[in-house]
């Protein structure tokens, strides 16, 4: 684990690794560095076992005689009272998969709304996780932390919604990082969800944003698969006014760009009678 990240968290993320250590098993490992490639190591848990051992953690961390403790992470989180924050990103930073999806979970389910949403909590994410080496190492990583966390952090404070949407446009950042950005407004067009709190034509700077993140990277499998991704629900979003018709022009006019791959996941939410007519021919472009 990082000396830097570690020097700032309690033993709480420590007793994560413990937890998580201990109920691995070779099996689960074995599928887990197949499935992923080998790209990054495994204990061995599947994902109940690690929200599992993230909450025995908490509790046990809870239960301490000197807990009602007033732990001032460092002058950028001052104020936040019973936050985990620097634990979760330790876990972050460490090398197994697994502690990077606890320090996820730690974000998601045991910190305050309050201390998500603040512009601190988001630039130190940024700095000591998004552009960080070694951290967003995957596709797995990179989308449970786009989705419990930054999806979170913009539920919170709708006011970042454009900052991280803006990660996408950055030419000269990682992979990881651009994907990030979209990734966080993956389920911003499915049917039933409330969007109201986003800025004006935010649908559309999502679609435009999704198109960013292809072009910096065509070639790359998961620059297309996560721009599908979302696009796929643009799609099919009619009761979001002209981003159905901007995804179409974008998928359109960039057509030569996709995979199979990505071209497939386009119109996985293509269902309808209406909708084969358009389905025909996103799967035929060349």
């Amino acid at each position: 684990m990082d000396a830097t990240a570690m020097s700032k968290a309690s033993a709480l993320s420590a007793r994560v690794l413990e937890h998580l250590e201990s109920r691995g098993t070779e099996a689960t490992r074995r599928w887990s560095m197949a499935y992923l490639k080998n790209s990054t190591p495994f204990f061995g848990c599947k994902m109940p076992a690690v929200r599992e051992c993230v909450r025995i953690a908490v509790e046990e961390e809870e239960k301490k005689p000197n807990k009602k403790r007033a732990r001032l992470e460092d002058s950028e989180t001052a104020g936040m009272t019973t936050s985990y924050m620097s634990d979760a990103i330790a876990l972050l930073r460490h090398e197994y998969g697994e502690s990077k999806q606890a320090g996820s979970i730690l974000l998601c389910e045991h910190t305050p709304p309050y201390v998500l949403g603040s512009v601190a909590t988001l630039e130190r994410l940024e700095r000591e996780v998004m552009r960080a080496e070694n951290v967003l190492t995957d596709w797995a990583v990179t989308d449970s932390f786009a989705i419990k966390v930054l999806t979170r952090v913009w539920k919170a404070n709708p006011q970042l919604a454009t900052r991280i949407l803006a990660y996408a446009h950055e030419d000269a950042s990682s992979l990881w990082h651009r994907r990030c950005g979209i990734v966080a407004f993956v389920g911003v067009f499915k049917p039933n969800v409330d969007a109201s709190a986003l800025p004006a034509n935010f649908g559309l700077t999502l679609v435009d944003a999704c198109v960013a993140n292809l072009l910096a990277a065509p070639e790359e499998r998961f620059a297309q698969t996560g721009t599908a991704w979302v696009l796929r629900y643009a799609l099919a979003a009619r009761e979001f006014e002209g981003v159905r018709e901007r995804a179409i022009d974008a998928v359109m006019e960039h057509k030569s760009l996709w995979t199979t791959e990505a071209k497939k996941s386009l119109v996985e939410q293509l269902k309808s009678r209406d909708d084969a007519k358009l389905k025909a021919e996103i799967l035929a472009l060349k």
